[in-house]
């Protein structure tokens, strides 16, 4: 008897009903929540930060004065039935990295925080009796954390957490240490290039060196920014009824969830380097993407709200392979990924500098755009050999490597083993029965030279591409929370509303009932030096 595919996957997920030793890990961003259970592959359920109109009027006291649609059609989505305002959802995030200022909404700070602990109380209660299925007052929890969160960010999670949901400890766990951790090893450079910014932070034998870190804002927000302006400029909507007539695309229509789902399903990194040269208009930059662009153009079905019609809107093949583009050309207030990757390593000691670039590590939810990691690859080392600003680092161009790609050995000793099993099936199906049942002492002698060779062989530097980029933090926290470690623990009877951050001096390991402080040593370090191989 063969179990359906989803009954094999429900085995791997360990029952929150019965036990409380697994912790629960939690992966708040800015647009997606990821939680679940530790020891678990991957995480139970991804939640987005989609608001409909009608919701986020609702946080901010406001009420709409008009009801819109945005890009589709009422009969379609909403329910024909009620007589309830159809409002579209809307991309809208959970916080913003500036959230001590004023926003275009013209909200306060006491007002966005105030709007911050509502949602992410709604939020954290669907995780655990909704998704979850567990108490909270039960279980201990894991946060991935970025080093450069708002330390406000912080507090209000914590507050959220232990005041409306008891949770009997919180542990804030730096997310690129987490993610390294998956890869077996313990010296790496972390780049988390994510929704708000691409931060990069050299790790050495798991101890994050958080001084050296270095960060940009050119990451998925800024990518949808761009995405939107060449929407607007150079893809005009054409008529269902009438394709001679061209529209411009209305700005109401380029809401963030319109931008996400285009970048998601359609953009990729080109694999073909066109240098921007000096004081070359954009315009012409993009006729010459326009000549070497392979990629097909796609259509893409609309409704016009004013016209009460569908639009159909034509995303040309040099847009969608070349909008990546702004990711790889910086200047003094924005940084391309490439000059961050080497500012990381050049403040690093001389001595780390060629072990952190032959093993970097690419995570965050911009990681997964198709071809960006090969793309990026080839920027570091044409920037090595052709830019004079990494002159001093030109010698590690041949060691530049990500943790998750083979290396040639590796495939050079992957394709000979497939060669040998395939030369030794060959050999068994053309032999006989007789030769097959009576070994001969050759044929012995063989085998067990075969085992030696096998021996003998070079164990593989990396497994592949095992886990999603985007789940790598948080399954280097469901890996921490099986081994019952965790970063710095903050008691529920012990919160006074403030919570320890890398610059300050309370990053000190809360000791087990019982035992001298000075006996606690930093567990996560040790879990990691211990799984390191």
């Amino acid at each position: 008897m063969t179990l359906p595919l989803s009954k094999i996957r429900d085995l791997s997920f360990k029952t929150s009903i019965y036990g409380i030793e697994e912790r629960i890990i939690l992966d708040i961003g800015s647009c997606y929540i990821k939680c679940g259970l530790s020891g678990e592959a991957r995480p139970r359920h991804f939640i987005s930060m989609f608001l409909s109109d009608e919701a986020l009027d609702d946080y901010l006291g406001l009420r709409p004065k008009h009801q819109q649609h945005f890009g589709h059609e009422c009969s379609e989505v909403c329910n024909e039935k009620s007589n309830a305002a159809c409002h579209p959802l809307e991309y809208a995030e959970l916080y913003e990295l500036d959230m001590m200022r004023k926003n275009h909404r013209g909200q306060t700070e006491e007002q966005r925080f105030r709007i911050l602990e509502e949602r992410l109380s709604e939020y954290l209660y669907d995780v655990y009796f909704k998704h979850l299925l567990t108490d909270p007052k039960q279980r201990k929890v894991i946060i991935c954390e970025s080093p450069l969160a708002p330390i406000a960010l912080k507090q209000t999670i914590a507050k959220v957490l232990f005041e409306k949901l008891q949770a009997p400890s919180i542990s804030f766990t730096n997310s690129h240490l987490l993610a390294l951790l998956t890869t077996g090893t313990a010296t790496g450079l972390v780049i988390d290039c994510g929704h708000l910014e691409t931060s990069v932070l050299p790790i050495y034998s798991s101890r994050p060196m958080t001084p050296f870190i270095r960060t940009t804002p050119r990451a998925g927000k800024f990518l949808s920014q761009h995405l939107k302006q060449l929407l607007r400029e150079k893809c005009p909507i054409s008529l269902a009824d009438n394709p001679t007539d061209l529209r411009i695309i209305p700005e109401s229509m380029l809401t963030s969830a319109f931008l996400e789902t285009i970048k998601t399903r359609l953009l990729f990194a080109s694999p073909l380097i066109v240098n921007a040269r000096d004081n070359v208009a954009d315009e012409e930059m993009n006729n010459n993407y326009r000549d070497l662009s392979t990629s097909t153009e796609v259509h893409v079905e609309v409704w016009l709200e004013e016209e009460q019609a569908r639009g159909i809107m034509a995303i040309p093949g040099w847009i969608r392979e070349r909008a990546s583009e702004c990711l790889f050309t910086g200047d003094e207030d924005a940084q391309s990924l490439t000059d961050v990757i080497l500012e990381a390593v050049a403040k690093a000691p001389s001595d780390l500098r060629r072990p952190l670039v032959s093993s970097m590590l690419l995570i965050g939810g911009t990681a997964q755009l198709p071809n960006l990691q090969s793309r990026l690859l080839q920027e570091i080392k044409r920037s090595l050999q052709v830019n004079p600003r990494w002159a001093k680092l030109a010698r590690l161009a041949d060691s530049v490597r990500f943790l998750d790609d083979l290396t040639e050995e590796d495939k050079a000793s992957l394709s000979t083993a497939v060669g040998f099993v395939g030369g030794a099936t060959a050999s068994r199906s053309s032999g006989t029965m007789m030769d097959q049942d009576l070994p001969t002492a050759a044929t012995a002698g063989g085998r067990e030279k075969d085992r030696k060779s096998s021996k003998d062989k070079k164990i593989y530097q990396s497994s592949g591409k095992v886990f999603m980029p985007n789940c790598r933090a948080w399954i280097g926290g469901s890996l921490i929370g099986s081994l019952k470690a965790s970063g710095p623990e903050i008691l529920r009877e012990n919160f006074n509303g403030s919570v320890p951050d890398w610059s300050t001096a309370s990053l000190t390991t809360a000791p087990a009932q019982g035992q001298q402080e000075a006996a606690a040593t930093p567990p996560i370090v040790a879990s990691a030096l211990a799984i390191s191989y």
